[in-house]
């Protein structure tokens, strides 16, 4: 077991005793927090699932009947088993177009590596159903793929046959779960040491006999943790089905989210939503089962093998090249057509999205100021993102300290149990907080949405910081606790230095889960809905293109404070301090 990051000290004449309450005492709010915010809306969804409801009113009798009739209704199956495919399929696509982009961006790329990186986190920064939405203007009847057939002749009438069907949904889905899947594949590359490959290839095995026994059996659990968190966007969501779906696209997200809303069937939602997060935990199990392996191998990231090396090793003819320059640039014109289509609309001169544009205007960029609800909205998103962040910054460190200091089982358990709500399918975990929060008293608002997303902030800030203790050497800590100063001051000035890079980025990367999140935030808002929520209802009941303008802003602001954060962060990164030996560093992919 490898020395903490901070070590646990014995003040001189301390009894065992004491040492074991001071200890208990400072993970009681680790449990105090798994108890209340990720045990107990589970378990409370689980008891309204075996209750009934009575003309919209819960009523504490207990029952099975609520799932007889979800087991016993066939079109619960159907919609179960086309959300189950659907999701599937969409997880599997945006693999086999994202790996190959971070596969080529880190062994090929050098000097322009963070541009292609930033460039695939800024869409996520642009709000996800304005994203949806752009698509609906792609391939309505009078959108852009419409306009370009009806151009070269293809098509005599504008086809209806692109909006509204279930490949739309499975197109939209992909879109969306591109860069996560692209993120988690990155990581798992960049820690493959280059001398592996080179040894490989210096062994006389080819570029496929080295991907096949080097590089994918050190990358696969990255990938699978992408495809899982792929699988768990797409069953979650329910907007992109009500969206480009239409009636042949519905989901069954769309089903549940109607029993906690029109209908008021409480207890049955939570069995269907139970039933359907039983069904997504067996796909997991098994897709985990098929991508185990036996250890995974921790390298310094971001080192890049010789450019002549890897094309001596592995591009082979001109053609191959050129494919391979045609998989990592063709998913960033996917990527940033949406975006491209929101900029241009928020300088058309029509209040509808349709094409031919009507010409150029910045009126939609002069009316925001004037918008108070949607201001107003734009500024509950940002005092939520920045409270549930703070909140996930101080809780998230105070918990990888703890994990970083205790290495056993219980613990493990325990950090698991506390990563669950980033497992969770979003509808799920908004489900299981509206319960709580309901039957705790609370009335739906800011505080309430900014809790939920601290469920969720809290562990990814965690786990990236607990990533990066355990690559700490323990012997500067000691030595500061040896020359007798405290945990506090040892935190403080020496912990909190080489820590800093991966609190900045995981704090950006908080910010932007919360910024951007809807799905748990449509069940906690009440009637202080956040900028996605509002846009919810605006493309529900009248869309404005003073939408379009402030997401292109967002979109440019964005893209400073990544550009930003990036020199800060290497900056950091020649300033910190050294770090354990492989030998000394536990695995970071453990987190």
């Amino acid at each position: 077991m490898d020395s903490p990051a901070v070590p646990t000290r014995r003040v001189r004449g301390e009894s065992g005793l004491a040492v074991r309450v001071r200890d208990h005492a400072l993970r009681l709010p680790l449990q105090t927090w798994f108890l209340l915010l990720v045990f107990a809306p589970i378990l409370l969804m689980v008891v309204y699932s075996i209750w009934r409801s009575d003309g919209g009113v819960t009523v504490h009798d207990w029952t099975t009947n609520n799932y007889s009739d979800v087991i016993s209704s066939p079109t619960y199956r159907l919609l179960l088993w086309r959300t189950l495919y659907t999701a599937t399929a969409a997880a599997a696509l945006a693999t086999l177009i994202a790996f190959p982009m971070a596969y080529f961006v880190s062994r090929r790329l050098r000097r322009y590596r963070m541009v292609a990186i930033v460039l695939v986190i800024i869409p996520l920064w642009v709000s996800m159903l304005l994203r949806i939405f752009a698509w609906k203007i792609i391939l309505g009847d009078h959108g852009i793929l419409n306009s370009a057939l009806l151009e070269i002749g293809a098509i005599n009438t504008p086809s209806s046959a692109f909006l509204y069907t279930r490949f739309t949904v499975l197109l939209t889905l992909t879109y969306v779960a591109i860069p996560f899947v692209f993120i988690t594949s990155y990581s798992a590359l960049e820690r493959i040491p280059p001398s592996l490959i080179e040894a490989s290839y210096d062994s006389g095995a080819g570029s496929w006999p080295t991907f096949r026994n080097v590089v994918w059996p050190l990358a696969k659990q990255g990938v699978a943790i992408g495809f899982g968190l792929a699988l768990l966007l797409a069953i979650g969501d329910y907007l992109t089905p009500s969206l480009v779906g239409g009636l042949s696209g519905t989901m069954l997200g769309s089903v549940i989210a109607s029993q906690f809303g029109l209908v008021g069937n409480w207890p049955l939602g939570a069995a269907m939503a139970i039933t359907l997060l039983l069904a997504v935990g067996l796909l997991l199990l098994v897709g985990a089962w098929f991508v185990r392996s036996e250890g995974v191998l921790e390298a310094d990231a971001g080192v890049a093998m010789r450019p002549e090396a890897w094309r001596g090793a592995s591009v082979g003819d001109r053609a191959r090249s050129a494919i391979s320059w045609a998989a990592f640039i063709l998913p960033y014109l996917f990527l940033y057509l949406p975006l491209l289509v929101i900029i241009v609309f928020s300088f058309n001169d029509s209040d509808v999205q349709v094409l031919p544009l009507a010409g150029f205007t910045t009126r939609w960029y002069d009316a925001l100021l004037s918008d108070t609800a949607l201001m107003a909205a734009l500024r509950r998103t940002l005092l939520v993102g920045v409270g549930s962040v703070a909140i996930g910054t101080v809780v998230g460190t105070y918990f990888a300290l703890i994990f970083a200091n205790t290495r056993n089982r219980g613990m493990t358990i325990l950090k698991a149990g506390l990563t669950l709500p980033v497992l969770l399918p979003g509808m799920v975990l908004g489900l299981a907080l509206a319960i709580t929060f309901r039957e705790a008293g609370f009335q739906f608002g800011i505080p309430t949405i900014m809790v939920g997303h601290a469920t969720f902030v809290t562990p990814v800030i965690m786990l990236v910081i607990l990533a990066r203790l355990r690559r700490l050497d323990p012997s500067l800590a000691q030595a500061s606790m040896d020359c007798g100063a405290g945990h506090l001051r040892t935190f403080w000035y020496v912990i909190l230095p080489q820590i800093r890079s991966a609190l900045i980025g995981a704090a950006l990367l908080g910010f932007t889960l919360s910024f951007d999140e809807i799905i748990v935030t449509y069940f906690l808002s009440g009637s202080e809905p956040t900028l996605p929520v509002y846009i919810w209802n605006q493309l529900r009941f009248g869309f404005t293109p003073k939408i379009n303008a402030i997401f292109s802003l967002i979109g440019v602001a964005s893209l400073v404070v990544v550009l930003i954060a990036g020199r800060v962060l290497r900056s950091e990164l020649r300033t910190e301090g050294p770090v354990a030996p492989r030998s000394a560093a536990a695995p970071s992919l453990s987190a």
